[in-house]
């Protein structure tokens, strides 16, 4: 969640920090050996009291940054996902046939709706949406991709052409199978309902396939070692994480002890370092005054030059 992503980058800021001061120091230092010097943590966001990372804090860390980085390029290696590894150990033949049984029902369940009612309108507008494309490389100096372009437009014509492609149907149903108006109405009322649950079953298959390319790779001797060591780095990982909130979870103050956090006080030294990087005004909320003490008002529409010479700024 936000709390911890923020906690987590305001330790490993502190930590990089510390190895930019001890990069710093001579080589005959004693700070360079012992310990970091004293680190602000104003610059991380804790407060504005000193603190001295140890060389034991700052190994602990990049010890655990290490193994959390190497678990995670094992996941992705053997195409796994972190929540999967819990039920690796009992994975066998009949979750493989399972699997496919299930892939196999969700893409035949889906199948039809997609085909009647998402298909068509996804190929129309993804091809209109690549021309528009072309237009706007064409058009800009600036444009890399324009892929901004092809999602705007993407929605653009969607939304344009799912009531078309209803009204299509509906035209169909009254004057092709010379239906009732009641059974018209109702069957063009049950139609998006159709498109919501082909949508949700091609979701489903979706996540049933990426199931299964763990299951094959189980059946090779080598790889099913590996698979088996991953529960246990996994409780190992987890201690050690405990371990760490422990550790530096009460130097983040407020952000660790308190159940209500007040994001606009934790997050917000960001904002303003950002306006300040970037030489921008602050709002009127955060500084009453502009550059050089000016009141925003003077700042933004400064006076004439004497003797007049051009209508002042809007």
């Amino acid at each position: 969640n936000r709390r911890f992503a923020i906690g987590l980058k305001r330790v490993l800021d502190l930590r990089t920090r510390a190895a930019g001061d001890v990069a710093e120091t001579p080589a005959t230092g004693a700070a360079s050996s012992a310990s970091a010097p004293g680190l602000s943590r104003s610059g991380t966001g804790l407060s504005d009291v000193d603190y001295d990372l140890t060389q034991e804090d700052a190994d602990f860390i990049d010890a655990f940054k290490a193994e959390v980085e190497d678990y995670s390029a094992t996941l992705k290696r053997l195409g796994l996902k972190d929540h999967q590894v819990r039920q690796i150990g009992w994975w066998g033949v009949s979750d493989l046939v399972g699997r496919l049984l299930y892939l196999l029902a969700t893409m035949l369940m889906g199948a039809i709706p997609q085909l009647l009612f998402n298909l068509p309108v996804m190929l129309i507008a993804s091809k209109w949406a690549v021309s528009e494309q072309h237009k706007a490389l064409k058009a800009s100096k600036v444009k890399v991709a324009a892929r901004d372009v092809v999602m705007s437009y993407k929605i653009i014509y969607v939304l344009t052409l799912v009531p078309v492609l209803y009204v299509f149907y509906g035209s169909l149903i009254l004057f092709y199978f010379r239906l009732c108006t009641t059974s018209s109405v109702l069957v063009l009322t049950i139609c998006p309902f159709f498109a919501f649950l082909g949508m949700k079953a091609s979701e489903q298959g979706i996540r049933a396939y990426t199931d299964l390319l763990p299951l094959f790779k189980r059946f090779l001797p080598a790889t099913r070692e590996e698979q088996d060591t991953l529960p246990a780095r996994r409780k190992q990982l987890q201690k050690k994480l405990n371990k760490a909130v422990k550790k530096f979870g009460p130097l983040l103050g407020d952000l660790y002890h308190l159940k209500s956090v007040d994001w606009a006080k934790e997050i917000g030294w960001f904002t303003h370092a950002a306006e300040r990087a970037a030489n921008l005004p602050q709002s009127p909320s955060q500084d009453p005054a502009g550059p050089l003490g000016q009141p925003l008002a003077e700042a933004a529409c400064p006076a004439p030059p004497p003797g007049g010479g051009g209508a002042p700024p809007p």
